[in-house]
């Protein structure tokens, strides 16, 4: 028929709960997507090494629970902080490089924050 335009629509029903947005390329929507992180803490001067040997494997340990995978956790040396936090005015850097899903940045950094034990924490995406 001429000048008549044909139009038609789709309708796409989801299931409550069900992921909204686009399928990643090349996979399917019940894989993880997992992302590149890094985690950064500084612990007080005055903990000792088995402390914080301990708190290294207690995170590391709550990563991998989450489904991530951890590619390095160490202790840096002690340094003095450019400004007193909390009281504080040298603390131990402790380094912990992980892949993993998108939900576990949020819930590390909240552990952080509740932590008395960490005097700052922060967790970064990192490009690979």
């Amino acid at each position: 028929m001429k000048g008549r335009a044909e139009v038609s629509y789709r309708l796409v029903l989801l299931a409550p709960g069900a992921p909204r947005g686009r399928r990643p390329q090349g996979g399917n929507m019940t894989e993880t997507q997992l992302r590149a992180y890094e985690a950064l803490f500084i612990v007080p001067a005055n903990a000792d090494d088995a402390s914080i040997k301990t708190m290294l494997e207690k995170h590391t340990k709550f990563i991998e629970e989450q489904g991530g995978k951890v590619e390095k956790a160490e202790k840096w040396e002690k340094r003095k902080l450019a400004y007193p936090i909390r009281g504080h005015s040298e603390g131990n850097y402790c380094l912990i490089l992980f892949d993993a899903p998108a939900h576990v940045p949020a819930e590390l950094t909240r552990i952080f924050r509740i932590s008395d034990d960490i005097i700052r924490g922060r967790v970064y995406l990192r490009e690979k």
